[in-house]
């Protein structure tokens, strides 16, 4: 005689253990991981290439801007030119306005005009042609951009 104590054993397996669970959860946090160094690194990547567009766009700005005011001008000289020491080269522009690098930035009277410039330099190549070098400070590992013009001056 069998007697019944009031268990009863059952084959249900709906549920989901805990190693399952476990399991399942440390694929999703693994894939979530993955994903977000993805995204950090294309933001990271998005920021130094805006940093880089940045840095190439204000010396472009400055290589445009003095040479639109030197093509106006109806005079130009250039002051202090030296092979040796670019620190002191000024470009005068119709007798009133200097341009000259001071404390990396480009000046027109005193006045900033563009900023974080290393170098500014101008170098006499025959009469009345000259070439003018500008170059950003770099930053944050980004490389240096540099522009070069080559100017005739006309109006002499």
């Amino acid at each position: 005689m069998e007697k019944n104590i009031g268990f009863i054993v059952s084959n249900n397996e709906k549920g989901v253990t805990l190693i399952e669970l476990l399991a399942a959860l440390s694929l999703l946090s693994i894939i979530l991981l993955l994903a977000s160094s993805v995204q950090l690194l294309g933001l990271k990547q998005s920021s130094s290439q805006s940093s880089e567009i940045q840095n190439q766009s204000n010396v472009r700005l400055a290589m445009n801007i003095i040479t639109r005011e030197i093509r106006k001008a109806s005079t130009v000289t250039f002051i202090n030119i030296d092979d040796t020491d670019s620190s002191n080269d000024l470009l005068k522009i119709n007798g009133i306005d200097i341009y000259k690098l001071e404390n990396k930035n480009i000046t027109k009277n005193a006045d900033p005009l563009i900023t974080n410039i290393q170098t500014f330099t101008l170098k006499k190549i025959k009469d009345d042609m000259y070439t003018i070098t500008i170059a950003n400070t770099p930053s944050n590992n980004l490389p240096q951009t540099t522009l070069s013009s080559t100017i005739y001056i006309r109006n002499r």
